[in-house]
């Protein structure tokens, strides 16, 4: 996430609006002049400062949690994108205010949408975890019975009754109890779910509940030896007994 950074408090003489009706004439001048330097004067002068506060602004308001940079690298990003774009501005498109308001919005709306497809591209190729490798083994159960489907689907159907009934008996926390809930949610889904990669497992959990990875991992491990124990017992006997029998561990 791009962190907020902080401002120190303006003086009195100071609290000026930032973008104003100057901004514009001098961004409709600066398109008109075709002198270098004149151009690169009214640019330093009248443009620099309030573009620089129109992007960190923008990126204080609306956040772009999948921006990867630093907060200054992603202002310059945003500034440098103006600046290419300055040009499009004719005095017939309405405030320049709105007009950089929105391009720059939509510039970092685009680039946090890549970063998001990123994160969970990277998420499905990086290494194994803990919590990774105990949701697949929960809810892949496919993989872990030998007998047939119409078994693997039986025995994931009482597990899934099971938690139902007895979720609340073994987790107290509302945070432990929001989590479990969308793991058990993950084996009502496992027909449908075409990727069991531990990551992706993760990742659908995460977004489920918004909670981190260390909530997360506690809450796996705890369901995981009861359903360690459920799922041998269910290979000698064909069902799964109460909670009592998995208590202890």
């Amino acid at each position: 996430m791009v962190k907020k950074r902080k401002v120190a408090p303006r003086g009195k003489g100071n609290n000026k609006v930032y973008f104003t009706r100057d901004t514009e004439k001098a961004i409709v001048a600066y398109n008109k002049s075709e002198d270098s330097e004149e151009r690169e004067n009214i640019y330093r002068t009248h443009i620099q400062r309030p573009l620089d506060k129109l992007a960190e602004n923008i990126i204080n308001r609306f956040k772009f949690p999948y921006m990867n940079n630093s907060f200054e690298d992603v202002k310059a990003q945003v500034v440098s994108f103006l600046v290419i774009n300055l040009h499009k501005y004719t005095e017939n498109k309405g405030k320049a205010f709105s007009y950089f308001s929105v391009i720059a919005k939509n510039y970092l709306i685009l680039h946090n949408n890549s970063g998001y497809k990123n994160e969970k591209r990277a998420i499905y190729l990086s290494d194994k975890t803990e919590v990774q490798n105990s949701l697949e083994e929960m809810i892949s159960v496919d993989n872990t019975i030998e007998e047939s489907h119409s078994d693997a689907s039986e025995f994931v159907k009482l597990l899934i009754e099971y938690w139902d009934n007895n979720l609340t008996r073994i987790f107290k926390k509302k945070r432990d109890i929001e989590i479990a809930n969308a793991i058990i949610e993950l084996f009502r889904r496992a027909d449908g779910i075409e990727n069991f990669n531990k990551k992706a497992l993760y990742l659908m959990v995460r977004e489920m509940t918004n909670y981190k990875t260390s909530a997360i991992t506690k809450v796996v491990n705890k369901m995981r030896t009861h359903v360690k124990k459920q799922m041998k017992q269910y290979r000698n006997t064909g069902t799964i007994d109460d909670m009592s029998k998995f208590l202890s561990y």
